[in-house]
């Protein structure tokens, strides 16, 4: 479905000087640079995979979506979509096969309900009345808002707009769903309810979906499959199992008690007043009295300290 073969993207970006003179200066000489956003990337992904694109910001991967979408075009290498699409050509049987979900871009007019935002999308993607009312009706029940399809969107809680702008990207039936941040700052509700449909979606339909996210948990619950962009270059590509294995440093236990643990032994970090972690290759037994644990389990690693470790290495020279 998608195949990209050593990508490489850069902007160029001018820098201002202050002041009057400064500003004088820049009229007739520009000071440009060269900012590498995706380094000869290759990436490849089947019909029907759930893939999680990591990285910190500023790492390239919004910058890959843009590629992949046709938003922006590569500076050398080849993406190509459904075997033979060049996404930046924008053809119109290319755009109806896709549908693209930004957090920081919205469908949805302001003032306005989401059904006329839903019904426009209908005369633009040439969706009959039938099958629009139909799908309409199904997505709205399975992400809980067909009583807001007619409540402005300014009324509407920053969960409910969501949901919208996540039924706005389904509404023609894409067979590539691009998400970037699909659950940023939502409450935990709405995050369940929306990995339970997309899951869902994923089996029924076989319908790719490309995601990245910040919020880790995004990626546990969906991804079957997750790519780490750091500094614009792909450092592993693999599963989340895999990518906690290949780089967690020690393997931690997991410890419940049934009270607060005082004074906290040495090597034990308390997560909260009755869990604890405890770095399994520091000690050879458990500083703990075993009448008072309750649950003991092991894993290699959290994903969230792994990626702080790799995110924070320096970007390499240009």
């Amino acid at each position: 479905m998608i195949s990209i073969n050593h990508a490489s993207f850069s902007y160029v970006t001018f820098t201002k000087q202050s002041g009057f003179s400064g500003a004088w200066h820049d009229l007739f000489h520009r000071q440009k640079s060269t900012v590498a956003a995706v380094r000869d990337i290759s990436l490849q992904v089947n019909r029907g995979e759930v893939l999680g694109l990591l990285g910190a910001n500023g790492a390239g991967k919004t910058t890959l979506i843009k590629l992949m979408t046709g938003i922006l075009p590569v500076n050398t290498g080849k993406v190509r979509l459904f075997a033979d699409q060049v996404p930046f050509r924008k053809r119109p049987a290319f755009l109806q096969r896709i549908g693209v979900m930004l957090s920081q871009k919205s469908q949805l007019a302001w003032d306005l309900p989401p059904l006329d935002t839903l019904v426009l999308l209908r005369e633009i993607y040439h969706i009959s009345h039938d099958q629009f009312t139909t799908w309409l009706a199904f997505l709205t029940k399975e992400l809980a808002v067909t009583p807001q399809l007619h409540v402005p969107v300014r009324k509407l809680s920053l969960g409910q707009r969501i949901k919208f702008e996540l039924i706005c990207t389904l509404i023609h039936r894409p067979e590539i769903l691009f998400l970037n941040e699909p659950t940023i700052d939502i409450d935990v509700s709405s995050q369940a309810n929306i990995y339970r449909f997309l899951k869902q979606l994923n089996q029924d339909t076989q319908m790719t979906i490309i995601l990245t996210s910040h919020n880790t948990k995004d990626i546990e619950a969906l991804a079957q499959r997750v790519a780490v962009i750091n500094h614009g270059r792909k450092i592993f590509d693999g599963t989340t199992t895999g990518l906690i294995s290949h780089y967690a440093t020690a393997p931690i236990l997991e410890i419940v008690t049934d009270g607060p643990l005082t004074p906290l032994p040495a090597h034990v970090r308390q997560v909260d007043p009755t869990h604890y972690e405890v770095d399994a290759t520091a000690l050879a037994t458990l500083p703990v009295d075993p009448r008072h644990i309750l649950r003991v389990s092991r894993r290699n690693g959290n994903l969230d300290a792994i990626l702080t470790q790799l995110f924070s290495e320096e970007a390499p020279a240009q």
